[in-house]
């Protein structure tokens, strides 16, 4: 995986699902590789990126995610501050 996400990092979310929009907030709990099942054992889905498994306060867990659809919250890779400056005239 690219980026180091771990277990229990909250990321925001880059696109939409049907039942969770944009810019929400999720916890990752299980990584997915390419060619895990998405779906059912009756109506398997295979992943073809790599992931993550994602729980969402509201809409419960099991919200699978491709790692670039998600923004990390923390850690090294959360933004950098920047101090604003004063220009001079």
């Amino acid at each position: 995986m690219s980026r180091k996400f771990e277990a229990g990092d909250l990321a925001i979310t880059l696109v939409s699902l049907s039942i969770l929009p944009a810019g929400s907030v999720v916890e990752l709990y299980k990584p997915i590789r390419p060619g895990d099942n998405l779906g059912s054992q009756t109506n398997p889905i295979p992943a073809m990126v790599a992931g993550w498994f994602c729980s969402h306060a509201v809409i419960g867990d099991r919200l699978p995610f491709a790692e670039s659809s998600l923004m990390p919250l923390r850690g090294e890779f959360a933004p950098v501050q920047l101090k604003s400056q004063e220009l001079p005239a």
